[in-house]
């Protein structure tokens, strides 16, 4: 069933809800504020009779998102809960407007909870890794104890439609203020040459060539996937306790 929820292209959104749902034991899945910062879906769970905290996005991640991630990772390690991570971002929402409402520093908590966390911790790509939710959603940079990847999953530092927007509008304004007019076909062949280079180092199966995960998995083999790992983490001691680091309050 999973085939048929997540599209091949991760342009096209799809609920985390309906993931959690087939991958859980009986479907039974407890939601941490449900209504608070619906983008982040976090709650827990059993898995093949293992319990564990599930930490997924609905795409981009909001103020609230950050502040409800970040409670419950540190629940999680109060409770000596391992963590189960499913990204499907394209990170942290930027703009003037979302970063009066403390977007900076809830990102901040939210990717320090994540760097300090002490339980074992498991994540699986789903789709979009973008940028800074790839940090706050534990990528490989953030040591999780098992990292897999879906076969349409993209991870890079931003889009390529992002990407070469970017990198056009630097060279726009680089040019105007050494007063040179810009080519327009050089610029367009600049942005198809610089969108191919990120639609290919993106690709799951680039990645997957340098280790950037644990291996590409087959969907449907999510939940066999994750009930193992889960089960090898179980075997040692599962031990959290209060978080350390800095934060800015």
């Amino acid at each position: 069933e999973l085939l048929g929820i997540v599209s091949a292209n991760i342009r096209v959104p799809f609920d985390a809800n309906e993931v959690i749902n087939r991958i859980v034991d009986g479907s039974r899945f407890t939601a941490f504020k449900p209504l608070y910062g619906p983008n982040i879906i976090v709650g827990w769970a059993f898995i093949h009779g293992f319990q564990v905290g599930i930490i997924a996005t609905n795409n981009v991640i909001f103020t609230q998102e950050a502040n409800k991630a970040t409670q419950f990772i540190r629940l999680c390690n109060m409770m000596s809960t391992p963590l189960l991570f499913l990204q499907n971002t394209t990170g942290f929402m930027v703009g003037k407007k979302y970063e009066e409402e403390g977007i900076i520093k809830a990102g901040s908590h939210f990717v320090n909870a994540v760097s300090n966390s002490q339980v074992p911790a498991i994540t699986i790509m789903m789709g979009a890794s973008y940028g800074a939710g790839n940090y706050a959603m534990c990528g490989r940079a953030y040591n999780p104890r098992f990292l897999f990847s879906w076969p349409n999953s993209k991870c890079s530092v931003m889009g390529p439609d992002q990407l070469t927007g970017v990198m056009d509008l630097i060279a726009r304004e680089s040019a105007a203020r050494d007063g040179k007019k810009i080519n327009e076909e050089v610029a367009q062949a600049r942005k198809n040459k610089l969108a191919a280079v990120a639609e290919k180092e993106s690709d799951v199966y680039w990645t997957t060539s340098r280790v950037l995960d644990d291996g590409v998995i087959d969907p449907r083999m999510t939940r066999v996937i994750v009930g193992f790992c889960l089960s090898v983490i179980y075997n040692g001691k599962v031990e959290g306790g209060p978080l350390g680091g800095v934060s800015r309050m």
